[in-house]
């Protein structure tokens, strides 16, 4: 899906969430009206359902009481959601397309792996041994070389790019995925994007910083400009992949990965010896 289609599915989240509040129902009576899981209609109304159906937006505008005008826009943007995705050619799990969603319209993207390279960075050569793994987690789609350069570009090439800060380790950087003439062309890679884009931040917790809170995790925290959509972190494992919005739970994530930036050297300032 193309950047504008996720950019229309949030204009859609956004008059649904309007819709219902001037409606002053709640998310349980709609789903008994429409006859809709509590779950579906929140993750429309956060954007983060790949489909977006006509046929559901007039029942959301009988429910809602919209007018013509309004059911008639509703309708018209739900149609143009439904563009060819941007990532056809690979078969994507619904949770990782959310993922890719997020990636696409956040402000802001907190990146914390201290184990490797995240993928939105990797040189061709570094997926290419990754991929070359046997290990069950490296296959598929989210471990599909071509898959990644996609995202790569998709995200790299839009009209408009978020805040970014990425921090990673020294573990990371001397772990040598592919041999150390392909980490070397890693770090370089890196550091290149650093002095490219002024909205990239890219960090490494050096081994003579010691424990640091982050030590060993692998999430992120995406921000959202507007206030409509809460900050969300993202983790990922074995048994597949899982969105946090809990206040508490958000905060506990951002105050880890701050403590953990303080113990961090900027990446330009790395050397592999």
């Amino acid at each position: 899906m193309s950047a504008k289609a996720f950019l229309t599915i949030i204009q859609i989240a956004r008059l649904l969430v309007q819709y219902r509040k001037r409606a002053k129902l709640t998310h349980k009576s709609v789903a008994d009206k429409v006859q809709m899981s509590v779950s579906k209609i929140r993750d429309l109304e956060h954007a983060r359902s790949p489909q977006v159906k006509w046929a559901d937006m007039l029942a959301f505008a009988r429910v809602y009481g919209l007018s013509p005008e309004e059911t008639e826009n509703l309708v018209r943007l739900a149609e143009s959601s439904e563009t060819p995705d941007l990532f056809h050619s690979f078969k994507i799990p619904s949770v990782f397309f959310t993922f890719l969603q997020m990636e696409l319209t956040a402000s802001k993207i907190m990146i914390c792996e201290s184990e490797l390279i995240t993928g939105l960075f990797q040189t061709e050569a570094y997926m290419d041994a990754i991929t070359d793994d046997d290990a069950p987690d490296r296959k598929g789609p989210a471990g599909a070389a071509g898959f990644r350069l996609d995202r790569q570009t998709s995200f790299m090439e839009r009209d408009w790019l978020p805040e970014v800060v990425y921090l990673t380790s020294e573990a990371a950087l001397r772990h040598e995925i592919g041999g150390s003439e392909v980490m070397a062309q890693q770090l370089e890679h890196l550091k290149q994007l650093d002095r490219d884009f002024s909205l990239f931040k890219f960090l490494v917790v050096p081994f003579s910083a010691g424990a640091y809170r982050s030590l060993g995790s692998s999430y992120r925290i995406f921000e959202f400009e507007g206030g409509e959509f809460p900050k969300t972190v993202y983790l990922e494992s074995f048994e597949g992949a899982r969105y946090c919005e809990v206040p508490e739970t958000v905060a506990s994530f951002q105050n880890a990965f701050d403590e953990s930036v303080k113990k961090a050297i900027p990446m330009k300032d790395f050397k592999l010896s």
